[in-house]
């Protein structure tokens, strides 16, 4: 039996953010042009899976359900250059971990094992992209010093790559009021 097509390309879990939090990452991205990333494609990542079968998205709406729950506005650490200054290929918005949050993701991880998809061995680190560097987009050497307030996240779903000629990056497959 042949396997099944791998059609969602790039996908994972994340936090989105309410419209007012959206507004203020976005703002703080237009300090990166030309690599910031839309405002439609900022998230929070609570884990990378890579290519799914529609079969698995399906199978991840129902189990992840019950971990839709609200958690706290998430104190914003700051703007950093990932993996590092030197040679940086993203800018981020870093946040703190609070339990909420870190119980959200311990369970979403637990929630991937038993349904056999990959789960991340580094240390969890709440962040935001909001601009990535590469070909013809450079690094700035040094961030600016923005204050970020605390950030709400209303929604946790499951996003792709949304493909060439798109207009955003990614497309939600699915989306979990937090409640």
């Amino acid at each position: 039996m042949p396997a099944a097509p791998l059609c969602h390309p790039r996908s994972f879990i994340a936090l989105a953010p309410d419209a007012a939090s959206r507004a203020r990452l976005a703002e703080a991205g237009t300090a990166l042009p030309p690599a910031r990333l839309l405002a439609a494609d900022l998230h929070l990542t609570i884990a990378f899976l890579g290519a799914l079968e529609a079969r698995q998205a399906a199978a991840l709406q129902a189990a992840l359900q019950p971990l839709a729950r609200a958690i706290p506005d998430l104190e914003a650490a700051g703007l950093t250059l990932w993996p590092h200054a030197a040679r940086a290929r993203v800018a981020v918005a870093t946040f703190g971990l609070p339990d909420a949050l870190r119980q959200m993701v311990a369970q979403t991880q637990a929630v991937l094992r038993a349904m056999d998809l990959p789960v991340e061995d580094r240390p969890y680190r709440p962040h935001v992209t909001l601009a990535r560097f590469g070909a013809g987009k450079p690094a700035p050497r040094a961030l600016p010093e923005i204050a970020l307030p605390p950030m709400r996240f209303e929604t946790l779903g499951l996003y792709c790559s949304a493909g060439p000629g798109a207009g955003t990056r990614y497309r939600a497959l699915f989306r979990l009021p937090l409640a």
